[in-house]
């Protein structure tokens, strides 16, 4: 889509986003260290979503550092069994939620919806 597009823009107007409260860009830790997280501190900051860090806690974040410091990233994947071009990428996805943590972030692997073709819709393809 286009928005110098008179036609789009008539359509559809002018693009919105939703404003998400963040850390301002060059946020420092009080140990110095940059802030990655901009983001994700608004739920980990540890004052007033208490069951959002809970369900953090549950769900794997190992520590009060990674929860206070750690960018969280999400890992998307459109796997599933029934389409060989898709059934190994929830292995692919553990491999790079993987290597996100290694880098000490936080991955949270999660599915999406995959579009196929031709055979595993039924159909001969085009």
């Amino acid at each position: 889509m286009d928005p110098s597009n008179p036609a789009v823009s008539a359509t559809f107007g002018e693009a919105k986003y939703i404003e998400f409260p963040c850390l301002p860009e060059g946020t420092k830790h009080e140990d110095g260290t940059p802030a990655l997280n901009r983001y994700s501190a608004t739920i980990t900051r540890g004052h007033d979503f208490p069951g959002a860090k809970a369900m953090l806690y549950a769900a794997g974040v190992p520590d009060q550092n990674a929860m206070a410091k750690s960018p969280q990233v999400g890992v998307a994947s459109v796997w599933w069994e029934g389409n060989p071009c898709n059934m190994h990428l929830l292995d692919m996805g553990k491999t790079v939620k993987k290597a996100v943590e290694g880098q000490g972030m936080i991955g949270w692997q999660y599915n999406t919806i995959g579009v196929s073709d031709a055979i595993t819709m039924g159909s001969e393809g085009q």
